[in-house]
């Protein structure tokens, strides 16, 4: 039914969630810039994003039950508008509170969005192209780190801190208006049991969800798989800097390598997904993520940082497209776009959780460098092995589900 509007979609939601995950991303290294212009106190900097990034956790899970009940394009362009001009409001704050409050608003509405945005794309592009399509659309990601946060350096340094808000908030509002003019109306798929009304819908949602193994496995898998990745990301940078002596400038240079492999991988990937390669990719993506994790960080090898850092950031990149497009195959019709957000959540909430650990846990000796960093390193690669075991029992169960589905579908349709 929306074929004609498939390749107008997701070439859409790359560049929505490419804007709306590089406004939040570009706050950490824009720090200095509030200090001096907003007389910011520099510990405040980390309350920014982990603000934002909480908010949008609490929200989109609050939120999710409800938001299978509109018209996704309706539910976007609402969303979306408030999103960016939250963003884009963040030019006229004057103080440290004012900036604060106004991006984790904008973050709270971040949540919800992301979760209609993707279900939009589960709705639209047909089952067999999911890998490679949710791959095309994960490259947002490495495409934030690429070119939204070097972009949102030199905007505030050319011109002041104001310039990325203003500019990205209004390329989002751009956006917004494309999505009125290309996206199809997707009214609400109802559910297919009886006695279901509006009033109970949400909680019965909620309900159906909880009570799926599926999606339980499914939140459990996300949630392994973004804590043992944020054990170390965030303090990358200061590792290699310290520890490794890498030096500062080429650091733009690096993220440059891993995420152009990135993208590379993610297509790839997608691609042997949609030719039934499923467990296969998860395995061989996974397994050669956590040697390259030990071989570049616990076992004393000297490998280049440049070929250890693209490796793991490619692979890491590949085994997340493909989980995000095997997971898509959980939820029902009129359940998408509360499991995206619900989805969402668990990302955030692990993320934050694994970021507040591993800086609790890591210390710096009298030399300045960081110690427990294997350790960290070690862990990491635990919890990409034990989130690819559930998977591997996930994707057989995805199958025997479908195939049930399937004859109860064609049990119906013989007179």
């Amino acid at each position: 039914m929306y074929r004609p509007h498939t390749r107008s979609v997701v070439h859409l939601a790359l560049l929505i969630n490419m804007l709306s995950l590089g406004s939040l991303m570009m706050v950490m290294p824009l720090g200095p810039d509030f200090i001096s212009a907003l007389s910011m106190d520099a510990k405040n900097i980390g309350y920014i994003s982990g603000g934002a990034t909480f908010a949008s956790a609490i929200v989109g899970f609050l939120a999710a039950p409800y938001l299978d009940r509109f018209n996704r394009k309706h539910a976007l362009i609402v969303l979306l508008t408030l999103r960016f001009g939250l963003t884009a409001a963040c030019m006229f704050a004057t103080s440290q509170t004012h900036l604060l409050l106004l991006f984790i608003l904008a973050g709270c509405v971040a949540g919800p969005a992301s979760g209609v945005l993707m279900a939009a794309v589960v709705d639209i592009v047909p089952a067999n192209e999911r890998g490679k399509q949710l791959a095309y659309v994960g490259m947002s990601f490495s495409l934030a780190a690429i070119v939204i946060m070097p972009l949102s350096l030199e905007l505030a340094h050319r011109i002041n801190w104001q310039a990325p808000f203003y500019i990205f908030g209004l390329g989002g509002l751009l956006l917004v208006l494309l999505v009125l003019w290309r996206f199809p109306s997707m009214p609400p798929t109802h559910r297919v049991q009886q006695g279901s009304s509006p009033t109970t819908a949400p909680a019965s949602v909620l309900h159906d969800l909880l009570a799926s193994p599926l999606f339980l496995m499914g939140l459990t898998i996300m949630s392994l798989q973004m804590f043992g990745h944020f054990l170390l990301i965030p303090h990358f940078s200061n590792y290699f800097q310290f520890n490794l002596a890498f030096p500062r400038d080429d650091i733009s240079l690096l993220y440059l390598c891993g995420g152009l492999a990135s993208m590379v991988t993610m297509q790839l990937c997608g691609s042997l997904l949609d030719r039934g390669y499923a467990s296969r990719t998860i395995v061989v993506t996974t397994t050669l993520l956590a040697v390259v994790i030990l071989c570049g960080f616990v076992l004393p090898f000297s490998l280049s940082l440049y070929l250890v850092f693209t490796l793991f950031m490619a692979l890491s990149a590949a085994r997340s497209s493909s989980t995000l497009a095997i997971t898509a195959g959980i939820p029902l019709p009129h359940q998408r776009a509360a499991f995206m957000s619900y989805q969402g959540t668990a990302a955030n909430v692990a993320s934050g959780l694994a970021s507040v650990a591993s800086a609790a846990y890591l210390s710096t000796s009298a030399e300045g460098k960081i110690d427990g960093f294997s350790q960290l390193a070690i862990a990491s690669a635990v919890f990409a092995l034990a989130a690819m075991l559930l998977t591997m029992r996930l994707i057989p169960q995805l199958a025997e589900r479908s195939r049930k589905m399937t004859a109860r579908q064609t049990a119906q349709t013989i007179p």
